[in-house]
């Protein structure tokens, strides 16, 4: 008598399981949300929000800016949190009618959201322990200065949702110069111990999707 009982205990714990709409079934398949006020490939913004979607969708929140870009251009944006310094995200748009968001970033000496794990302030030491591995950024003072350039295939290279990072990184404004060979258009290891020593702190980050 006990094992049929334990059997039939059995046969409905796996009805119960096969059941899409339990409890049981919905723990096992349903992912785990995004940790507060971290910036995915899908969340906040994701790749399909039009401009308008995001003007609709967080109201008093969001309005329309032309943001910098590289080399002296400017970019057609929605800004989110525009009054709020440590809550700011700009959703850049790469085309006219403002379809297709082509990044999210952040740029400003804090916030309070984090991409890929990495927080604006940030140092190479955590930058590295985010990736996995050693990475290869840009020399300093050109328009292109401090830019990650080469993850070396660590973490960062493949997030979840099809999504890359940007990550910029500036000399601390304690720093009374930067030494030469770490500037212009050269490839500088993190682990370079001229860079070490100057301590660069991440100034910039970004989800793109092209």
């Amino acid at each position: 008598m006990r094992m049929i009982c334990l059997g039939a205990m059995m046969f409905g714990l796996a009805g119960i399981a096969a059941n899409s709409s339990s409890p049981i079934a919905l723990a096992a398949t349903t992912p785990a949300p995004p940790a507060a006020n971290a910036v995915g490939c899908a969340s906040p913004v994701g790749r399909n929000d039009s401009a308008a979607a995001l003007m609709l969708r967080f109201r008093a929140n969001a309005r329309k800016e032309t943001v910098p870009g590289a080399e002296g251009e400017t970019a057609e944006a929605v800004v989110l949190y525009p009054r709020d310094p440590l809550r700011r995200l700009e959703v850049i748009y790469g085309d006219a009618a403002m379809l297709h968001p082509a990044s999210v970033t952040l740029r400003a000496e804090r916030s309070v959201w984090a991409v890929a794990g990495l927080h604006l302030g940030d140092g190479l030491e955590q930058v590295a322990r985010g990736n996995g591995r050693t990475f290869s950024m840009a020399g300093f003072e050109w328009d292109y200065g401090g830019y990650v350039n080469d993850l070396k295939g660590g973490e960062l290279s493949r997030l979840p949702g099809g999504c890359r990072v940007t990550i910029r990184f500036k000399p601390p404004a304690s720093a009374a110069s930067t030494p030469e060979a770490l500037m212009g258009d050269v490839k500088l290891d993190s682990n370079n111990p001229a860079l070490r020593r100057l301590r660069p702190v991440v100034t910039e980050l970004a989800l793109n999707w092209r």
